[in-house]
């Protein structure tokens, strides 16, 4: 099955985003899509509507998450069973579903920036560890790969596959605030699930250039300018397959 996990980078702001995100989104053919720093958008929902159930946190924030499952996947639709936002620490939506006679706990997560891990994960951690369900946790933790082990020790992790493309082993650019340099890379977009279920993610950029307002993915290196207006994803689309390892 696909797993599909986007940063819209609508940063609270009611704006709709363009055709080519709403193509991006539908010919993945996910099973599961989550979005995040997402505002309500009527566009992505019209075009959702007829294959899929979807639902939408509650906000603090600003910022709300959406789940969307394929109705063929889980006939009988989705059952909400957390949508608030923990305040300082994430925007968060927990739904289950049941798919072949097997449950499954769907959860997006966005960590709040300014990130500060020693207080923000705990809640998150203590919430994923009383779960009763097989679960896919995914979003944007706003945490480097290579320090998710130790924030959320003992839970497993995607494992990211490199394609070997441009910017494949990221899923951020970073900039400095004041100029929109380029200073760095980073892979924060995760997918943290149960033991009973194997998860293989790719960071996918081809997007850019769909549209003419992102630069030449061959010319995105540090010091080159990188200043994307909200509603156009800043993130790499993440594309995950995943399966169940046992029977449940």
């Amino acid at each position: 099955m696909k797993l599909v996990e986007w940063n819209l980078h609508k940063m609270t702001k009611d704006i709709p985003v363009q055709q080519f995100v709403i193509d991006t989104l539908i010919n993945e053919n996910a099973d599961i899509i989550c979005l995040v720093e997402y505002v309500t958008d009527k566009g992505i929902e019209e075009n959702l509507k007829n294959d899929y159930w979807f639902e939408e946190s509650d906000t603090i924030s600003g910022n709300r998450v959406l789940i969307a499952v394929k109705k063929a996947l889980a006939p009988d639709g989705i059952q909400v069973i957390n949508r608030d936002e923990v305040r300082d620490c994430y925007n968060f939506l927990h739904i289950e579903i049941l798919m072949n006679n097997k449950q499954l706990s769907v959860i997006g997560v966005r960590m709040l920036s300014p990130m500060v891990a020693e207080e923000q994960t705990p809640p998150l951690m203590k919430y994923l560890s009383e779960l009763e369900t097989p679960f896919l946790c995914t979003g944007d933790f706003n945490i480097q790969q290579y320090r998710m082990s130790k924030w959320f020790h003992g839970i497993s992790m995607e494992n990211i596959v490199n394609t070997n493309l441009p910017l494949s082993k990221s899923s951020i650019i970073y900039t400095d605030k004041k100029n929109h340099h380029i200073t760095g890379y980073g892979a924060v977009d995760h997918v943290l699930h149960s033991d009973d279920i194997s998860v293989s993610s790719q960071y996918a950029w081809d997007f850019l250039s769909a549209y003419s307002g992102y630069p030449n993915i061959d010319r995105i290196a540090i010091g080159a300018l990188w200043k994307i207006d909200p509603a156009y994803p800043d993130h790499a689309l993440m594309v995950s397959d995943f399966y169940f390892t046992k029977q449940t």
